[in-house]
């Protein structure tokens, strides 16, 4: 069982205590957007429900525990434990309710799995996620193995050049272009096969 105390708009504290700490949940909400931070302190095990404080420097939460009165100062999204009361003089006392369910522990709406992806097409280039293909015009990129094929060409009808053919006018070292009767790269030496 948790205590929660709305202590402004938008702001609120979770107490909950887990064993021997203290779980101490903030939450700021405002219109589009929530932010929230916890932080576990040692306490002990209460002996009765907290009591929150409204002080000058922040909030101060009151616990009774099996081992005496312990403080929680909370100050902005710092909090810190102390065994020493506070000032109390201009301390306003602050409703605390009971929470069955702190924020931190409520259960969130679960997503639905993502579906795969569609092709894409963009102009004559396609893309394709689940066999990983990309191709536009009569280029096409794959991030199987190449292979060596002779494939007639859609827009011509004629022999598009082979995989391998087309990977030669390149060296594999360092990408220089060559030509069709180099047996080495000019530019680094690597040898051709």
């Amino acid at each position: 069982m948790g205590y929660r105390c709305e202590w402004a708009t938008g702001q609120s504290v979770d107490l909950e205590n887990v064993d021997e700490q203290t779980r101490v949940t903030l939450t700021n909400s405002s219109p589009g957007q929530q932010q929230q931070s916890s932080n576990h302190v040692q306490t002990g095990r209460w002996t009765a429900p907290p009591e929150i404080w409204r002080v000058a420097i922040g909030l101060v939460v009151k616990l009774l525990t099996a081992q005496g009165e312990q403080f929680i100062y909370i100050q902005g999204n710092q909090v810190s434990t102390s065994t020493e009361a506070p000032s109390w003089g201009d301390a306003q006392p602050l409703p605390v309710h009971v929470d069955s369910m702190p924020a931190a522990m409520s259960p969130k709406p679960s997503m639905a799995p993502m579906l795969p992806l569609p092709p894409m097409k963009m102009g004559d280039m396609q893309m394709d996620q689940t066999t990983m293909t990309m191709q536009m015009g009569n280029m096409r990129m794959e991030m199987n193995p190449i292979k060596a094929s002779s494939k007639p060409s859609p827009q011509t009808g004629g022999e598009q050049p082979s995989t391998s053919a087309v990977q030669r006018n390149f060296c594999s070292q360092c990408g220089s272009t060559l030509k069709p009767s180099d047996r080495f790269c000019a530019h680094c030496g690597h040898r051709l096969d």
